[in-house]
């Protein structure tokens, strides 16, 4: 299936009811036996797999929902602390997307479908129906209820529509090819379901108490997929604040944080901390976070400007290279008006300073402290030492880190099964025919504020679509006698 053939026709019409629906598929049932369950078995109920059954259903099949969990789209409901910011306002692929694949192929899976049309898609009433709002600040959109369940709901309810089926308690354990053509998705602890087409959307390893332990890596794995190895991505990361002080709590809303690549301690150059090979490594002058908030936790640093970037440091330190130093300016202010401020003189003291400029007093209290400044020296008093020493912990802090928390605070997963062993036209499988990948078993990741979902719903789009073909096809052929039969 070509790019082009990805027509939202199908997917503008409201929906028909079910037992006046015609199509391929069900003239073939009419016509022939099916020993199949389902044209389409999607396995995971999250964001990717909603939006691939409801497409699939939509072009006609009867589709399948296979959820581990006791209901769809857990990690839904508390996205965005449960508001959902389902969609951004605009998009720059090389800006708000990583993968150690090819930008090639991933401009060729968002070409298929724009962000305009996903976010028509979403509020559309005659489709899923989900009232957006758009923060206009941080260039967001979030449901108008604010509501991550009304979501899940939604997308759910638009599934059920077009006759989509859900069975829960369904743990993937294994597929196995059939003789004919099609597949077997056995189940973890015992039983089975066959059809022609299967959409693996399992999710990666994010939030596992929400159900997304890996079980889709270990199968694809297993049936000769390689990895790009997984790693937590959007993630806190650990270590010591300034000072070594305790400054859990405060949060800074104005602070510009670097990723800048160092040598690795051979000399090579390669502790960039970069894609470990691929396609997006940092350069030489590092990358800045897209966003200016940031938080101190209790074990170390989170917030916007942090998740931003900890994918860099995460897969650094996860794959044995040297992370990148990750530098902060504190404030707006840049070095040489803080070379001005504190050149004054007079009988303020310098962490005075710090604290009208806009600096919170505990953090103020530490900048000085790292520097060497007593918290009584005044500005008179201030050696040029001492102050350029101030000046640098104020605007080219590096900070302290010593881990990351993980996949059970991590938002999303980076890694996964690398473009080139997909069809980017389809995402079906070049090691499995007839098995389509999507959402985050695939080698991409988009950084804070509802890119990850976007691509979830594009990727889930493409995947039911040509699933839902791929399934007509087979159908059509089954039908169809062979020559001097």
């Amino acid at each position: 299936m070509t790019a082009a053939a990805c027509s939202l026709s199908g997917a503008l019409r409201p929906p028909a009811k079910r037992q006046r629906r015609s199509g391929p598929l069900s003239a073939c049932r009419a016509q022939a036996h099916q020993t199949a369950e389902a044209d389409v078995v999607v396995v995971g109920a999250g964001a990717a797999g909603l939006a691939a059954a409801h497409f699939a259903a939509v072009s006609g099949a009867r589709v399948l929902v296979l959820e581990k969990m006791d209901e769809a789209g857990k990690k839904i409901c508390i996205s965005g602390g449960t508001r959902c910011n389902v969609l951004p306002a605009e998009v720059d692929l090389q800006r708000d997307f990583f993968t150690e694949s090819s930008q090639s192929a991933l401009r060729a899976i968002f070409s298929t479908w724009s962000l305009d049309d996903c976010q028509y898609w979403l509020s559309d009433r005659h489709q899923v129906g989900i009232p957006l709002e758009l923060e206009a600040a941080t260039k967001k959109y979030f449901p108008a209820s604010n509501s991550g369940a009304e979501v899940r709901d939604k997308l759910v309810a638009s599934c059920r529509r077009y006759g989509v089926a859900f069975q829960h308690g369904a743990a993937l354990q294994d597929l196995a090819a059939l003789p004919g053509g099609g597949w077997r998705v056995q189940l973890a602890g015992g039983g089975a379901l066959e059809a022609p087409r299967v959409v693996l959307a399992t999710g990666g390893l994010s939030y596992p108490k929400l159900g997304t332990t890996g079980d889709g890596f270990q199968v694809l794995r297993h049936h000769g997929h390689s990895l790009h190895e997984p790693y937590a991505a959007l993630t806190p990361l650990l270590g010591e604040h300034p000072g070594g002080q305790q400054l859990a709590g405060i949060s800074l809303y104005d602070a510009e944080l670097a990723a800048v690549p160092v040598a690795a301690p051979d000399g090579s150059g390669n502790g960039a901390g970069g894609a470990g090979g691929g396609k997006r490594r940092l350069s030489k002058k590092g990358t800045r976070a897209q966003r200016t908030a940031m938080l101190f936790t209790h074990r170390g640093f989170s917030g916007p400007a942090i998740l931003d970037l900890s994918h860099h440091t995460v897969q650094a330190l996860d794959r044995g290279q040297t992370p990148p130093a990750l530098r902060m300016q504190w404030t707006p202010a840049g070095a040489a008006e803080w070379e001005a401020r504190l050149q004054g003189g007079g009988a303020a003291l310098a962490v005075g300073v710090l604290r009208r400029e806009g600096v919170p007093q505990r953090l103020a209290e530490a900048l000085c402290l790292e520097a060497g400044v007593p918290l009584d020296r005044k500005l008179s008093e201030l050696k040029r030492g001492e102050r350029a020493a101030l000046v640098a912990a104020l605007t080219q802090y590096r900070l302290h880190i010593t881990g990351h928390e993980g996949y059970p605070k991590a938002e999303v997963t980076g890694g996964g099964v690398p473009l080139n062993e997909l069809d980017c036209s389809s995402l079906e499988s070049r090691r499995l025919p007839g098995v389509h990948v999507c959402g985050e078993l695939c080698d991409v990741f988009g950084r804070i504020g509802g890119f990850n979902f976007y691509f979830a719903f594009v990727s889930g789009r493409l995947a039911g679509l040509a699933a839902a073909e791929g399934a007509a096809a087979a159908s059509s052929a089954q039908r169809t006698p062979s020559v001097g039969a």
